[in-house]
């Protein structure tokens, strides 16, 4: 190995660097024919291409699809010119030649020199702004190349991974090999060492923001139009308005990635800040409106190439649903990576799916019935007419007619309930709530109403609604940014000052990312005494909790703040009072049991639970209930070592061969740190005290299956965010039901708490929120004493 040659160099000036840091000598390492990763400028845009590359799967991968993007735009527009100019209607569709003569498609196709003669002056500025924005993309693709071919350096010479390994690693196996780089080579040079939290503000910095002010309803995201009532409106063309409005933009409040101005600290600056912001906001809203023409062309476009195949193909693609723009940010978690936030809102899409699809109008049932009864059977001697002669299908109109029929046969159908449904709307909203962490709590104990229905689908929409959006964006876009976010330029700018506070070795972040109890907790969230938040600094729907359990979990090695330490602490404390009384049947209001009971109706929850009930021996209580034979599941191979000095690992016998393993959540050699792993105890004393008649039976023991095989780490970790978050919510409802009931209390740290908020919080009097606790929420338990209904068997 070649030897290191060393030197002490004086630290060059960067804008960010404070005065008295910029006489710091620095010691250099030389390493002849290796590239070199200490001190990196942008450590944002670095960690972020770091993680873009391991989800994206390597540098060819990422590069492909970037190249074949230009080529698929190209291919739109010249495609679209050709239909547009170069194609004789007249001819194709036979109406200057006798009725039945044979047209072939050269006779339909104008010649290249003829159709390109005078093109009108719209084409050719469409052209003219399509020439220009595809050479930006062309740029952007060159500039990523480059940097890519870097990050990819990174991987195979200081990571030790190389392309045909990193299908094989979870990004928390990348995750700790970054940090073993930065102990040695210190890319960070403000900090030796960098936690999980650290890297993961940096790459979701302006992320947090979204959420957070999202959360705080500060973004003008809900309308209200005649006739239609509250409507959401967030489409990607406002979403990228937005983020260049607030984050990256020429006159963002940002300087850099890393760094708000300096002015946007101060209170003094408010009102000049707020003109300055609104007139800003003035001119990208009338930018774009003179260029909605042609974005809007384009969306008409675009959507024509990529769903009508898929829609004539398969109707029913307009009748399913996706998460919304919306639903993306209000039900992210602070600090969750995409993969992370993705397989949650993937695993939350079937209970979905089934709870929205469970509303049917009796009276719309009854017309559908009847349309498809008469289109399908004109459909049916259409298709026998043409199976007979098949120049029936020469006849004019015919095969359009075959579609069409076939087309609203489809639609119908969606619109028909399952004769054998069965609806349950509570225990399905326990099923979407273990997935997507967070309900509203008028929802609870409503879920049968049309209200929590219709709210529900503005974070789970049609997919025709989100064509129609993404359609009406060009149009609606302009109105939103110039009558509705300018009004909201005092707010931001408090919202910045009041919300940023300055990280060292990561620089300014939204301060509800940092997770702390004491700062931003929510009092109805089992916080009681131990925040110092008010309406106007607290995050709401226990968005600070739940953000700091899942963190916690998908980051066991993780160690959270003093408050935030405590709180998680006290919250398994109240778990293991709460298994006390799970065998009592006068127990009342056993948050524990009824959080059990919603887990264990939940669809791929019972073999999970079931293999974590047969840990431990079987207790003598439990009677005649046959014991399962457990196979336990196989260790795991030891930690990954040193990549540094040992190079890269072979792969672990239980990882997938290629892909999915680079979207699990958490590391895979996790033992688990929620409140479900936290509740198990080597003496079994977990499984004789929730014991309860049928519940052991029915979920904890399957006796469908006499081999039981223990969960993957990745599931046990779902499954102990799953049970975490019911946990907290039946905690909080709790709480809001029978105020005083709770015996919850979280006991304030010996030690001081490191809190490092540079700024005061200085809320003014017209922005903060007006608080309606005087109003009592109506709410209903969550979970009946009766028998369970599980999803798995409900056919909706």
């Amino acid at each position: 190995m070649a030897a290191l040659q060393t030197e002490y160099r004086r630290l060059e000036t960067v804008e960010d660097d404070a005065p008295e840091d910029r006489d710091v000598m620095l010691h250099v390492v030389h390493d002849s024919g290796k590239a070199r990763w200490n001190h990196i400028e942008n450590l944002d845009e670095f960690f972020t291409r770091v993680y873009h590359y391991h989800q994206r799967n390597g540098y060819l991968c990422m590069m492909l699809a970037q190249l074949l993007e230009l080529v698929q735009f190209l291919f739109i527009i010249f495609f679209s010119l050709f239909l547009l100019q170069c194609v004789d209607y007249s001819v194709l569709f036979q109406d200057d030649k006798i009725s039945g003569a044979k047209v072939t498609i050269p006779d339909a196709i104008i010649p290249l020199e003829q159709c390109a003669k005078n093109p009108s002056s719209v084409i050719v500025i469409c052209l003219i702004i399509a020439g220009i924005f595809w050479l930006h993309r062309l740029l952007r693709v060159l500039y990523n190349a480059f940097h890519f071919w870097e990050i990819r350096s990174f991987y195979t010479k200081a990571l030790k991974i190389s392309s045909k390994d990193l299908v094989n690693l979870t990004w928390h196996d990348v995750l700790k090999r970054v940090q073993q780089v930065q102990r040695e080579q210190r890319m960070c040079i403000h900090k030796a060492e960098l936690t999980e939290l650290d890297i993961y503000h940096r790459i979701l910095r302006f992320k947090n923001y979204m959420v957070a002010m999202v959360n705080k309803s500060l973004l003008p995201l809900h309308h209200h139009p005649p006739f239609l009532g509250d409507v959401v409106f967030l489409t990607n063309g406002l979403k990228y308005n937005l983020e260049m409005i607030l984050f990256w933009g020429p006159w963002a409040p940002f300087r850099n990635y890393w760094h708000l101005k300096d002015e946007y600290k101060r209170s003094s600056k408010r009102e000049e800040l707020a003109r300055q912001l609104s007139k800003h906001i003035l001119w990208i809203g009338l930018a774009n409106l003179v260029l909605s023409p042609f974005i809007f062309l384009w969306q008409i476009l675009y959507s024509f190439f990529s769903y009508a195949e898929l829609i004539k193909r398969d109707p029913s693609t307009l009748g399913a649903r996706k998460w919304s723009q919306y639903g993306r940010l209000y039900l992210r978690h602070f600090n969750e990576l995409d993969h992370e936030f993705q397989a949650r809102l993937n695993r939350g899409y079937k209970p979905a799916k089934k709870y929205l699809d469970a509303f049917t109008s009796n009276v719309l049932a009854i017309i559908c019935q009847n349309i498809a009864f008469f289109a399908g059977s004109i459909l049916a001697v259409l298709i026998i007419l043409t199976v007979i002669d098949e120049d029936v299908l020469t006849v004019e109109h015919v095969l359009t007619t075959v579609t069409l029929l076939g087309v609203a046969v489809t639609i119908c159908r969606t619109f028909i309930p399952d004769e054998n449904l069965i609806w349950c709307p509570e225990t399905l909203i326990q099923s979407i709530l273990a997935q997507i962490h967070y309900i509203p709590d008028s929802w609870k104990g409503q879920a049968h109403t049309y209200k929590v229905r219709d709210e529900f689908s503005q974070l789970f929409q049609y997919k025709a609604v989100y064509f129609l959006e993404e359609l009406l964006s060009p149009i609606v876009t302009p109105y939103v940014l110039i009558f509705k976010l300018r009004s909201r330029a005092v707010d931001i700018v408090d919202f910045y000052r009041n919300f940023t506070v300055d990280v060292i070795g990561v620089g300014d972040v939204c301060s509800f990312a940092q997770m702390d109890i004491r700062t931003h907790g929510n009092p109805k969230w089992m916080t009681g005494g131990n925040t110092d938040a008010n309406q106007y600094n607290q995050a709401e729907d226990g968005k600070t909790e739940l953000s700091l359990m899942h963190f916690t979990v998908t980051n066991p090695k993780w160690t959270p703040p003093q408050s935030s330490k405590f709180f998680i602490s006290a919250l398994k404390t109240q778990a293991q009072r709460d298994i006390k009384t799970c065998n009592r049947l006068e127990a009342e209001n056993n948050a524990l049991m009824t959080s059990m009971r919603s887990i264990t109706s939940l669809e791929g929850q019972n073999s999970i639970l079931g293999s974590l009930a047969v840990q431990h021996s079987n207790p003598p209580s439990l009677g005649a209930i046959p014991t399962p034979h457990f196979q336990p599941p196989a260790p795991l191979s030891s930690p990954i070592t040193s990549p540094i000095s040992e190079g890269a690992t072979s792969p672990r016998p239980n990882q997938l061969v290629m892909g999915g393993i680079t979207s699990s959540e958490g590391p895979l050699d996790s033992e688990g740190s929620g409140l479900l792993t936290s509740l198990q105890s080597p003496d079994g004393a977990f499984l004789t005290s929730i014991q309860g008649p049928g519940l052991m039976q029915q979920s904890l023991i399957p006796t469908a299956n006499p081999v039981v095989t223990g969960p993957s780490p990745a599931n046990g970790t779902t499954a102990d965010m799953n049970f975490s978050a019911l946990y907290m919510h039946q905690l909080h409802d709790r709480s809001v039901i029978l105020p005083g009931s709770t015996s919850f209390e979280m006991q304030p740290p010996q030690q001081p708490m490191n809190q490092s908020t540079p700024w005061q919080m200085e809320p003014p009097a017209d922005s903060i929120e007006s608080d309606d606790d005087d109003q009592p929420p109506q709410h209903m338990p969550l979970a009946t004493e009766g028998q369970l209904i599980n999803t798995d068997d409900i056919n909706v």
